[in-house]
């Protein structure tokens, strides 16, 4: 080996050593160990997000954060933007998500893990695993919304069109926003799209469950008699309806776990 490959290398080693305890684990270099060398476990949700870095590390390739806010009803929101892109994305829209692992979490998780995170709560966070230190792009646009106020004033016909034409601006938002993020590449975009159809809208992101909104009640797809009243919602827009839960079954009111 030459010299400055192996000054290289042990200049490497010794940051990694400085690094905290779940950042050591996640770039896979064993179990971390606390002070009295026990292994050093990850709190919370922080869990998905290192293994999610851990498998985009080991794949060599970006981690991209759907970024899960601290609002509740934020949460539904943004689960049924991100519900509309998978569901009802073109292949020009979803493709560029076939070159990147995929995790929900909530910002004050991704920030024990990527200090360089930033403030706010992006819809989007792309970080580059290959970095020392870690560097993390925001990615953020604002999303039309749907405007429940005309549903005393359209006649359905109406309201249906009405929903379908800003689900398609919220969608093309959202893909030309990963385009921007992460290459609009045109080579192979069917096989590609076809890919992030199998690995996430089969099953869900991880960090998120899939749920379905039907204006009555919320199901959550895998958990039976889940059946929880959806905000008083009486009507979702139809590309909203599969939408990304962003609560625990169990508590309702928390990140899942």
């Amino acid at each position: 080996m030459k010299r400055r490959h192996l000054l290289g290398a042990t200049a490497a080693g010794l940051a990694a050593t400085a690094w905290p305890a779940f950042l050591r684990e996640a770039f896979g270099d064993g179990a971390a160990c606390d002070e009295t060398g026990k292994p050093a476990a990850a709190a919370g949700s922080l869990v998905q997000v290192s293994a999610a870095f851990r498998r985009a590390r080991q794949a060599k390739r970006a981690l991209l954060v759907f970024v899960i806010p601290a609002d509740d009803g934020a949460k539904w929101e943004r689960g049924h933007a991100f519900g509309e892109l998978l569901n009802f994305g073109a292949d020009r829209d979803i493709a560029p998500l076939a070159g990147v692992e995929v995790v929900c979490a909530t910002m004050a998780d991704l920030k024990k893990l990527v200090p360089s995170a930033g403030d706010g709560e992006p819809l989007l966070v792309v970080v580059r695993t290959d970095k020392v230190p870690v560097a993390a792009t925001q990615l953020d646009v604002a999303l039309p919304i749907y405007d429940r106020m005309r549903l005393m004033t359209e006649n359905r016909e109406e309201l249906l069109k009405r929903d379908d034409a800003i689900a398609a601006k919220r969608i093309g938002a959202l893909g030309a926003l990963l385009r921007k993020g992460l290459g609009a590449g045109a080579d192979n975009l069917e096989a590609r799209a076809a890919s992030v159809r199998a690995r996430l809208v089969k099953a869900p992101p991880a960090g998120a469950r899939w749920a379905i909104a039907s204006g009555c009640g919320t199901e959550v797809e895998g958990v039976d008699e889940t059946g929880m009243m959806a905000c008083g919602m009486g009507h979702v827009p139809s590309k909203s309806r599969r939408f990304l839960y962003f609560f625990a079954v169990e508590g309702r009111g928390a990140p899942p776990r």
